[in-house]
This record gives structure tokens, C-alpha cells and sequence, in this order.
């Protein structure tokens, strides 16, 4: 027997609920000092250079999986839910159709490695989140990483990722150096190593004689990784300073060494050694919260100089 249409007003009461729980996502996500935007397509494929791609065809997917769109992902929140007023009359249509049991064709989806994104049927996925429907049938490309990109990973974990596989095509230090340990839990501060590796490439030049061969970029990141990088951690394992920040790394606390060490010297006039800074931190960080304050502080600046940047490039 053929299922009763469901009436139009009910759906668009519907799409006005999920338009109101997005603004409470919004309110929550601003809170809390994080993104409520799905993830865009484009930006990941431009941040993990994804150029391969083959066909898989039509397939089950989990509604779950599917985290980010093409060209609408402004259109919903990180939930799928609508968040434009004039999302209304197409996203009640669908509502109306699949509450009474219409079979509509297959959306299209991108994959990349265990995350899909929407190519065509934002609105299908939307209500079929909002519905609780567990399952939608998708033509899928897949576009092919190497990287463990998980449907579970948050925005800030997934563009980390990426600013980690840059670091080490640009450095080639995974080559040089097995088992190398460089990781960071922000995003952003990948580019102030580089900018270290830089400077530090500069300077060699700088002092070399005329007839003689300059040091390329790779061949500097293995002088600052070997002369610079490891010595200073080495003082900051001295100064077990890892057991007073749980959940940050070795490179985080490096990073926010050095800039302790520019604030010193700024302070003091002259240059001071990373070992002083160091040591200065424990001194602080020992009883005073400020200090653990001031890590999210660096953290914060340099998502905003991401963001600053990303705008301009744009």
C-alpha cells in the first residue's frame, strides 16, 4: 500500500527546526572558538595537491561520512543542517519526498580516504541527516591519499595533516632522517619552522665566498634539524618541561620556546640562548597559569595569520 504524502507545511516546519538548531550549533561553535562550517572540498583538495581519482560507482554510503560539499558547504553547518532562508523551498521539497517514501536518484559524492563530500544532493544529505536516515545511495569518485584521512577527525587535525606532508616534501628530512619525531597540535605553525629553515639558509649564504656552491633549502633544513632543532630539545627534555603542558609535543614546546627566547631578548637587549629561555619558562610556568595562557595565545596568532593569509590568496 502506498504511503500517505506527507503534508508540505510539516516540512517546512521541519526545515525551519533545523534551521534553528543551526543557529545553536553557531552559538555553541563561537563559544567554544571553533568553525561550525562543513568542510569544503575544494580546500582539501588544494591542501593535499589530490589529483588522482578513479570511479567507483554506485554505492551504499553511511550519512555519517559525508562531512563536506563542493560549492555549498557555507550553504549547512558541520551537521549538515541548512543555515540560509533560502534553502527553504528546495530542502521542504526533498523533505516532502522522502517522508513519503519516494525514491529519489542517487546524490553524487567525492571520496577521500574515508571521507565523503557532496558533488551533487546537498539537500538530499541534509534531510537525510535531519531524518535520521543511517544509509544513502551515492556514484562515488574517490580521489587516492596516502595520508589516514578519517571521518572522525576534526578541521583542525585534517589541515594539520596537510601542513605536515608540505613541511616534509619541502625539508626532505623523512628521507635524511628515519624515525624523525616533528609533530605539532596546531595548525598554523608549520610555516614558523620553515620560516627558521629560511632565515637560517639566508645566513649560510650570506658567509659562503663567491666561487663557492649556495645551500639549497633541503640541504639547510638538515643543518637546522641537526645543529639547531635537536640541541633544543634536548635542553627541553633536561628541563622536563613536556611533563608541565600534557598533550602538547616536543615541537610545540620548541616553537613557544622561541618565542620566549625573542620576547628575552627583546626584554634584556641582547640575544639570549635557548637554554635560558627554557629554563626562564620553568621558573614561570612552575606555579603561575599565565604561562600555560600564553601557549594558546601563540596558538590563537598563528591560526589567525593562517586565516589572514588564506583571505588574501584569495
Amino acid at each position: 500500500m502506498k504511503k500517505k504524502r506527507t503534508p508540505y507545511n510539516i516540512s517546512i516546519k521541519e526545515f525551519e527546526n533545523a534551521r534553528f538548531k543551526s543557529l545553536l550549533n553557531d552559538l555553541k561553535y563561537f563559544l567554544i572558538g571553533r568553525n561550525n562550517e562543513l568542510l569544503s572540498f575544494e580546500r582539501i583538495k588544494r591542501e593535499f595537491s589530490l589529483y588522482k581519482q578513479r570511479y567507483l560507482g554506485i554505492r551504499t554510503v553511511k550519512v555519517d561520512d559525508i562531512v563536506g560539499s563542493l560549492d555549498r558547504y557555507r550553504d549547512f553547518d558541520r551537521y549538515f543542517l541548512p543555515k540560509k532562508e533560502h534553502l527553504q523551498q528546495r530542502w521542504a521539497k526533498i523533505h516532502n519526498l522522502i517522508a513519503s517514501d519516494v525514491i529519489l536518484p542517487p546524490v553524487r559524492l567525492y571520496k577521500v580516504g574515508e571521507m565523503y563530500f557532496v558533488l551533487d544532493g546537498n539537500h538530499r544529505v541534509s534531510v537525510s541527516k535531519k531524518t535520521g536516515v543511517k544509509y544513502i545511495d551515492a556514484e562515488v569518485t574517490e580521489f587516492l591519499t596516502e595520508l589516514p584521512l578519517k571521518r572522525d577527525m576534526n578541521p583542525g587535525e585534517i589541515f594539520i595533516l596537510a601542513e605536515r606532508k608540505r613541511f616534509f616534501d619541502k625539508t626532505g628530512l623523512e628521507e635524511k632522517r628515519h624515525n624523525i619525531d616533528i609533530k605539532i597540535t596546531a595548525p598554523g605553525q608549520y610555516d614558523f619552522l620553515l620560516g627558521q629553515i629560511n632565515k637560517l639558509m639566508v645566513q649560510l649564504n650570506e658567509d659562503k665566498k663567491i666561487d663557492e656552491e649556495l645551500i639549497d633549502f633541503k640541504q639547510s633544513s638538515l643543518i637546522w634539524y641537526d645543529d639547531i632543532y635537536l640541541p633544543a630539545i634536548e635542553i627541553i627534555k633536561g628541563c622536563c618541561l613536556l611533563e608541565k603542558f600534557p598533550g602538547r609535543t616536543e615541537t610545540d614546546l620548541y616553537i613557544w620556546i622561541n618565542e620566549h627566547k625573542r620576547y628575552l631578548s627583546l626584554k634584556c637587549g641582547r640575544d639570549v640562548v635557548v637554554k635560558f629561555a627554557a629554563k626562564d619558562s620553568l621558573i614561570r610556568c612552575g606555579n603561575n597559569p599565565f604561562m600555560r595562557f600564553r601557549i594558546k595565545f601563540i596558538n590563537l596568532k598563528y591560526r589567525i595569520i593562517r586565516l589572514l593569509r588564506r583571505k588574501l590568496a584569495k
